[in-house]
């Protein structure tokens, strides 16, 4: 059990229906965070969010295509609306498709762009303004180790990580000054369900557990507000995605 430091913040996290994202979910709800779960899937988040009240957690599911703006705008509102305020945003929303760049289909590279580097884009972009007006707050990109390696026929996935890493340190230049925190988590490989539909995937015991990922999110959020901007996690040795 965590320590309730996070006592009446409000949190969204995206991605929240399995993975990374679910234990990212149950690690701030456990530590007194008011959750908000976004995912594509309405019945598997819906069912996150019971979980997580079953054991007396605050949290509602709002399922959610974080490529969509009008979906981003209606998580951000349906925040507001329910605890009227939002502290914390984790960007966690992904996808990853692999292949190379000769034989990669241009719209599996517009999906693969858009899911990890434009929803990371609009979601920040929404929930920009209330924590502005707020007066501080925090955004937390979780990335991959790929925003800063590059691996064989994963052109789209590291364009994107890559990208969504530049884009947390310009977000973080232009809001440090109002009291906003903006972090970039960068795992190794995670064993989740990422991995369901590709053959050839590394050791399982070899990766980090979703849990070691919460982990280091739940340590920023606690962290007082600074200039850390970038936090990276990755199990040795890894190579890997």
């Amino acid at each position: 059990m965590q320590i309730n430091n996070l006592n009446g913040k409000v949190a969204v996290v995206t991605g929240a229906s399995k993975g990374i994202g679910k234990a990212i979910a149950v690690a701030l709800a456990d530590a007194g965070a008011k959750t908000v779960l976004a995912a594509r899937t309405p019945q598997t988040v819906e069912d996150v969010a019971a979980e997580l009240k079953a054991v007396g957690a605050d949290a509602i599911a709002v399922p959610t295509d974080v490529t969509d703006i009008d979906a981003v705008q209606n998580l951000i509102q349906c925040t507001l609306d329910t605890y009227q305020n939002l502290d914390i945003l984790i960007n966690n929303a992904g996808s990853g498709k692999f292949g190379t760049v000769v034989d990669f289909d241009p719209s599996d590279w517009d999906n693969v762009i858009n899911s990890n580097l434009k929803g990371v884009y609009l979601c920040a972009k929404y929930a920009l303004p209330h924590l502005l007006a707020q007066g501080g707050g925090q955004i937390i990109n979780v990335l991959s180790i790929a925003a800063k390696v590059a691996f064989p026929a994963s052109s789209a996935y590291c364009a994107a990580k890559a990208g969504a890493l530049a884009l947390t340190k310009v977000l973080a230049a232009e809001v440090r000054d109002q009291n906003i925190r903006v972090t970039a988590v960068l795992p190794g490989s995670v064993e989740t369900p990422f991995w369901d539909d590709i053959p050839q995937h590394p050791d399982f015991e070899k990766m980090l557990k979703p849990e070691h990922v919460a982990n280091a999110v739940l340590s920023v959020c606690q962290q007082p507000i600074g200039m850390v901007t970038e936090e990276i996690v990755v199990m040795p040795p890894l190579g890997i995605l």
